[in-house]
């Protein structure tokens, strides 16, 4: 009896309607006032393809009203184009109607249209009920056709009054929206706020962001994009009213943004005093345009897990710096920019509250007209190293990418790693607004969000993005940094973990204590030593396992560890005397039975792979104090042990000790080893000359003329040498600005040579191909000579170096 009763109203209700009632109304003015959500159909088929794809994805982040709408126009497939408007009803439900013009043809009857006639299951009131609300409901109101599956919303539409209830910014927005997407979405902000969870209550809403949206969809495997328009309203201050009368500038924050960083937000306005005076409307406790902040163009903030970072642009810089001066306790030079520290300071969160909230910096820089503020001294001098290294946002894959679907100057710009972004906007941007743009099935995907000014409405611009790997330009960038308990004594090297075949960093500092650490940047343990470590640790596989130890000596001992720090018996020996030379390690045939060379002062001293003294080895006191560590080399079928002493005597053994060649001339020798190259043991002296012996003792002398502090060094097949700020690398040069280098060094990897030099001056490590020619992104910060390996195994080189007094940095070629 209930769903008869209930036909029999929507048939008394349509009787009462004139079918023949004609109404100029459009269909836009037909829509009524109160509607949140409306869809202009300009393509139906065309929409129901785009819709059914953005349904398809596997998220519900949005929220179902908006969720709710997009689906009741899939079911209800309209032929015509029209709108589609979502209408409250009880609570916070709606009911939904589609208007669109008559097709000037004959009219069929529609199939699903209320007749006066029962179906045939009318005797089963719920069952009736469930289907009348699976059918479509359609009027004709002149040359309109309404069409719901709401009956009583068809039956007790009133068209009278309409064309004067109308809102004029939301006429002018749906008849002016013809675009070549198959539809468009419109939003009444604050109607669609009404509907909002009370979970969302503390959340920015969708007035927050404008009164109105109007915006196009538009989506590939790759991409999911809204773009439109946003308009204030003059009532209601909103993110977008804070551009009115602006106009954006070009933006370039990310220039001075660290490469790695979660994400960038920048406002930008071509005249501070207009975006003050919208700010303060918005905020009314907001003081009027600080004269500090006039010359500002820019204003951003970085976001980097816990860290944040405000960054301004200006066009003159003097008011800000002299205040800055005169606030500061102290100040320091950081890789050659001054860094200023005060107590924590509120004036960014006072001038742009729209943008800083909870922000009071205690360190800033000044770097020509642009300014950085942290609230931690690490975040800042991150910042100023990746500048320096030219390691910045603007040329990271996620930027790039991003830039492809982006106007060149923006009023707003976010950017950044989707799932990292909306927690941290969330007192700025609407939730809703990240759920319109993401795609959930996309991996690591970017989220880009841009607002451009324009008079009195702002151009709107919301994507998530596949980061396009292709985009990420060679050259080098920051992987971590390490602060130790001390300052720096060694060089960091490479070192190989032998259960993954990754490579760590072993160094010491000026305690004694020796670290390894992972390759993310972890201590994995410190070991205090009896004292300095003499050169480069060798690597060694003692027990022919696989696993690998640490061989080395200290200014007094020679010692082995294993891979957990342990000594390793019986390779504790101390000795008494002069400091000991750098270790020598001798694999003669490469099977792991190794001979260890201990020399110190005239002595020397060969130990086999258990730790006993090599009985057959006869050259055990030379003739002077032996210079660094004696070398092996094998020529043909022949091994050479090669030792330097300190009268200039240039000794050439066999494996036994026993004199190979015989080389009579003395040699002043300089500060460098001897290698070598094309066959013959080279050397060169203190003038600057080259000496080349070959095999039978025979000498050659190459006038280089090279000052007394050069540096050397060679392959089989490759010879670099450093003279005052020359670099020569198989014959090409490369002029270095004027400074004090270290000695070249050769790193073969992959195939491919790398030679290094760092200026102890300025503390830049260049990195040069064969040809001397300069690898991209090169010099960078260092202050020591740099390390060389593929840490990850990924065929791809890292660089490691000593930063500041006792930090090291790791870099990472690209």
């Amino acid at each position: 009896m209930k769903g008869i009763l209930r036909l029999g109203l929507i048939a008394l209700l349509f009787a009462g309607c004139n079918p023949l009632e004609r109404s100029d109304l459009s269909p836009e003015e037909a829509i009524p006032r109160n509607a949140v959500y409306i869809l202009k159909v300009h393509d139906p088929e065309g929409t129901f393809r785009e819709v059914d794809q953005y349904l398809s994805r596997d998220d519900s982040s949005i929220g179902l009203p908006f969720l709710n709408f997009l689906q009741y126009f899939k079911d209800l497939s309209p032929e015509e184009a029209g709108y589609l408007a979502a209408l409250p009803v009880q609570g916070d439900s709606l009911s939904y109607l589609y208007i669109s013009r008559i097709r000037e043809v004959a009219k069929e009857k529609d199939s699903l249209a209320v007749t006066g006639e029962l179906p045939s299951d009318s005797l089963i009131p719920e069952e009736v009920e469930a289907g009348l609300y699976q059918k479509k409901f359609t009027r004709d109101l002149g040359n309109l056709r309404l069409t719901s599956r709401d009956s009583f919303l068809i039956a007790s539409f009133d068209a009278s009054g309409l064309s004067e209830d109308q809102d004029p910014m939301r006429l002018s927005l749906l008849k002016s929206s013809a675009t070549g997407r198959p539809f468009t979405l419109f939003v009444d902000s604050e109607k669609a706020d009404s509907l909002a969870s009370p979970a969302m209550e503390n959340q920015t809403k969708w007035s927050g962001l404008a009164g109105a949206l109007a915006l196009d969809l538009s989506h590939t495997p790759d991409k999911l994009q809204w773009t439109g328009v946003g308009i204030p309203k003059d009532s209601i201050p909103s993110l977008v009213s804070l551009f009115d009368q602006t106009r954006p500038v070009l933006n370039t924050l990310a220039s001075l943004t660290p490469e790695g960083v979660d994400g960038l937000l920048t406002f930008s306005f071509a005249d501070h005093s207009v975006f003050s005076e919208n700010q303060r409307k918005a905020f009314p406790g907001t003081r009027a345009s600080d004269s500090l902040f006039q010359t500002t163009e820019e204003v951003g903030l970085v976001f980097q897990e816990n860290n944040r970072a405000v960054l301004l642009n200006t066009f003159g810089a003097l008011s800000l710096t002299e205040f800055l001066q005169d606030a500061r306790q102290d100040r320091y030079d950081y890789q050659g920019k001054e860094v200023g520290v005060l107590t924590p300071h509120s004036l960014l969160e006072e001038a742009f509250p729209s943008l800083v909230r909870d922000f009071r910096f205690t360190h800033y820089a000044v770097l020509d007209n642009s300014f950085v503020f942290s609230d931690k001294k690490e975040f800042l001098e991150l910042i100023i190293r990746n500048i320096n290294s030219g390691s910045t946002y603007d040329k990271s894959a996620t930027y790039q990418s991003a830039k492809e679907e982006l106007a060149e100057s923006s009023s707003l710009l976010l950017i950044g790693d989707s799932d990292k972004l909306q927690d941290r906007v969330s007192y700025l941007l609407p939730p809703a607004l990240f759920g319109l743009g993401d795609r959930a099935e996309l991996r690591d995907p970017l989220l880009a969000f841009q607002v451009v000014a324009d008079r009195s409405f702002c151009h709107l611009n919301i994507f998530q993005k596949k980061k396009t790997g292709g985009v990420r330009r060679q050259g080098v960038s920051p992987r971590f940094t390490l602060q130790l308990d001390a300052p720096l004594a060694t060089v960091p090297q490479f070192v190989a973990d032998h259960r993954n075949n990754k490579k760590e960093i072993v160094v010491q500092d000026t305690k004694n204590n020796l670290y390894l650490i992972s390759s993310e940047g972890k201590i994995l343990w410190k070991k205090e030593l009896d004292g300095r470590v003499q050169g480069r640790i060798e690597q060694i596989d003692l027990y022919k396992n696989g696993r690998l130890q640490l061989a080395f000596t200290t200014s007094n001992q020679f010692l082995v560890l294993d891979r957990n720090g342990n000594e390793v018996a019986p390779f504790t020996m101390k000795f008494s005397g002069p400091v000991l030379n750098p270790l020598a390690v001798f694999d003669y045939e490469g099977n792991r039975n190794y001979r260890f060379v201990v020399t110190q002062g005239n002595d020397i001293r060969m130990y086999n792979g258990k730790g006993k003294i090599v009985t057959g080895f006869k050259y055990t006191k030379a003739d002077s104090p032996i210079l660094d560590r004696p070398k092996h080399f094998r020529v043909g079928t022949r091994d050479y042990l090669v030792f330097r002493l300190e009268d200039g005597s240039l000794k050439i053994l066999n494996r036994v000790g026993d004199t190979r060649v015989a080389v009579k001339e003395k040699i002043e020798f300089s500060d460098n080893d001897v290698y070598i190259y094309n066959d013959k043991f080279i050397v060169t002296d203190k003038t600057g000359t080259l000496f080349s012996v070959d095999t039978r003792g025979r000498t050659t002398k190459t006038r280089f003329n090279l000052a007394a502090d050069h540096g050397m060094d060679a392959t089989v097949k490759t010879l670099s040498l450093m003279n005052d700020n020359e670099l020569t690398i198989k014959g090409n040069k490369a002029s270095l600005d004027l400074g004090v280098y270290t000695k070249p060094r050769i790193f073969y990897i992959y195939d491919k040579i790398y030679v290094s030099v760092t200026d102890i001056q300025t503390q830049r490590a260049y990195l040069f191909d064969s040809n001397a020619i300069p690898f991209t992104g090169f010099p960078v910060y260092a202050n020591s000579p740099i390390d060389l390996s593929d840490m990850d195994n990924d065929r791809k080189v890292e660089i490691a170096a000593k930063f500041e007094e006792n930090s090291l940095i790791v870099y990472s070629l690209h």
